[in-house]
Parts: C-alpha cells; sequence; structure tokens
C-alpha cells in the first residue's frame, strides 16, 4: 500500500514539473483602487451663462494618467461647449494621488428643463517593476454623465422663443396727464428764455461819462507839462518819453472819446473812434502817433535818429489833443 503511494505521489510531482516548463504562468496584478466624484459649482444655469464641472480622481500611486489629450478641441460634450480645461495633480494621503480636471462648460439649448454632462473617458497606465509607461498596457476609466437643470427666460413654462408681445390696455388719463405737463414745461422754459432774451436785448449798456470841456483842458495841460519835463531831464531816454505819450493818448481816447483803447493796437484804435463819430483825418493822426511811439520802444532804429523825432512827436500830440475837431 506505501509502495503504492509512494508512485502516485512521484508521478503527480513529475507531470507538475513538466507543466510549469512548458507554459509558465503570469502573475496576476495586483488590485487598484479609483475613486472618481464629480461636482458642480451650481445646480441650475440660465442659456448661455457658464457652468464650473470638476472632476476628482484619487488613484493608487503607480497608476499615471494621461493628461496630454486633455485639450477643449478633443472633447466632445454636446450639447454643451467646453470653453476651457484646467487640471491639476498632486498628493493627496498615503500611498495615493490626486488628479482633478475642471471644465468651463456653457450651453445656449432652449427648449428644455434639464440637461445633461456626457460621460467620457480618462485614461491611465499601470506601473510595474521592469516595465515603462510605453510598454505597459493603456486603461480606461469613464465618468459617468451628470444632470443639471436648465432655466429660461420664457415666460409661464412657455418652452419656444416669443415673437410677440401682447398688448396691454392703454390708460388715456396717464397719457393726458403726461401730456399736460410736458406742454407745461416746454411753455415754462419758452416764457423764461424769452424773458431773458428781451432783458439781454433791452438791457443799457453803461456808458462812460466825458470829461467836461474844462477838465479836458487842464488834464491836457498837466500831462503835456509832464512829457516835456520828462524830454528835458532825460532826452536820451526815449523810451520812457514815447511810453508816457502812448499811455496819455490811450487814456485821453478812453475818457474823452468814449471807447476802450487801453488793450487796442493803433490800428484798432483808429477804427473805434471812427465808429464812434470822430473825424477821420484825426482818429489817423492819432494811429500814426501810437504808430510811432510803439517804433520807437520796438524797433530797431539807432538812438541818434529817435532823438530827431522828439519835437516832432510833441507837436503831433498838442495838434491832436487841442484839434476842435474832435
Amino acid at each position: 500500500m506505501k509502495a503504492k503511494s509512494f508512485l502516485s505521489l512521484s508521478l503527480s510531482l513529475s507531470l507538475s514539473l513538466l507543466g510549469g516548463a512548458s507554459s509558465p504562468t503570469k502573475r496576476a496584478p495586483q488590485a487598484t483602487k479609483i475613486s472618481v466624484t464629480t461636482r458642480l459649482d451650481k445646480t441650475a444655469f440660465w442659456v448661455g451663462d457658464s457652468l464650473n464641472y470638476t472632476v476628482q480622481v484619487i488613484h493608487d500611486r503607480d497608476l499615471e494618467f494621461a493628461v496630454d489629450n486633455l485639450k477643449r478641441e478633443n472633447l466632445s460634450l454636446a450639447p454643451f461647449v467646453v470653453r476651457g480645461i484646467t487640471v491639476q495633480q498632486g498628493e493627496w494621503a498615503e500611498n495615493k494621488r490626486l488628479l482633478e480636471i475642471t471644465l468651463i462648460l456653457t450651453s445656449y439649448e432652449s427648449g428644455k428643463t434639464e440637461l445633461t454632462i456626457p460621460p467620457f473617458y480618462l485614461y491611465y497606465f499601470l506601473r510595474e517593476a521592469g516595465m515603462g509607461k510605453k510598454e505597459s498596457q493603456a486603461e480606461a476609466v469613464q465618468i459617468r454623465g451628470t444632470k443639471v437643470a436648465l432655466r429660461s427666460t420664457l415666460i409661464g413654462g412657455q418652452l419656444r422663443h416669443r415673437d410677440f408681445k401682447p398688448l396691454s390696455p392703454i390708460d388715456w388719463s396717464r397719457g393726458m396727464i403726461a401730456l399736460f405737463l410736458g406742454l407745461a414745461g416746454m411753455t415754462f422754459l419758452v416764457f423764461r428764455g424769452t424773458r431773458w432774451a428781451w432783458i439781454l436785448l433791452h438791457r443799457e449798456r453803461p456808458t462812460r461819462p466825458r470829461l467836461s470841456r474844462r477838465a479836458r483842458d487842464r488834464l491836457v495841460q498837466e500831462s503835456l507839462a509832464s512829457i516835456r519835463r520828462t524830454m528835458r531831464e532825460s532826452p536820451e531816454d526815449l523810451d520812457r518819453l514815447s511810453a508816457e505819450v502812448s499811455q496819455f493818448l490811450r487814456q485821453y481816447a478812453s475818457q474823452w472819446l468814449g471807447i476802450e483803447a487801453v488793450g487796442l493796437t493803433p490800428e484798432e484804435i483808429e477804427s473805434a473812434l471812427r465808429q464812434a463819430g470822430a473825424n477821420s483825418a484825426v482818429a489817423g493822426q492819432i494811429r500814426a502817433i501810437l504808430e510811432q511811439c510803439d517804433g520807437v520802444r520796438y524797433g530797431k532804429d539807432g538812438l541818434g535818429l529817435r532823438m530827431e523825432q522828439q519835437k516832432d512827436l510833441l507837436d503831433a500830440l498838442e495838434r491832436v489833443v487841442t484839434s476842435p475837431r474832435i
């Protein structure tokens, strides 16, 4: 009996060794765990609105996901349009890593109350000892579809766009009140504007009081005496003499002839005098004297030439201010 049992055990061992040598068994890979969760930043969105769809994958360290193909043009999630993709990877816990994918989606679908984000696949490789990523076979995990509510601007549960607006009854009393208030406001503005325009047109402009004949003669004699004194004290200072003559003549035209001559040019003073009714010849003489004074003060002539003109300048000034034809 013992001999028979020993013979049977030997035969079994021999057959086992022969079978192992001809076809070696593959070692079953260890079971890997992948945890997938999804979340939305909104429970409902409007047509054309943006929606953030986040996929969170927690996986073992010996898995490597292929994220290079996660691009907008590679994802077809109709009826949604992919506006942007953000991929983040990092540590999660011991022997675990985190992959987080955020999709920015939008949709222009209408006529529905709910839309479904279609499922899609994420591909990964299993790293084993002695095998690279290219040598291992790619696996896939499916991201299940997610439903999201769709809101619409259509009223009353209407599932199509409105191409008309129902007419509301017209309240004529309100229209008459608005018309009356508008006419009243326009009448007030027209009345006030007309009144202001009439005031501006008929407002009397202040006139400069003219000096009396005696006051004018006294002013003329005092001014001429001051100018002659300046010429005697400093005959070489022609700039000072011409400045006093010009200032006196401008003040004389302003106070006696009633024009604002202080800031005008000689040509403008002549024109203003003629418009005020002054004698044309006298107005021309005043212009000539003022131009001569400006030439003395700002001209390029020599000093000797200008000194010869002093007496002619004073004579012309006396003839103008004592002329009875003004």
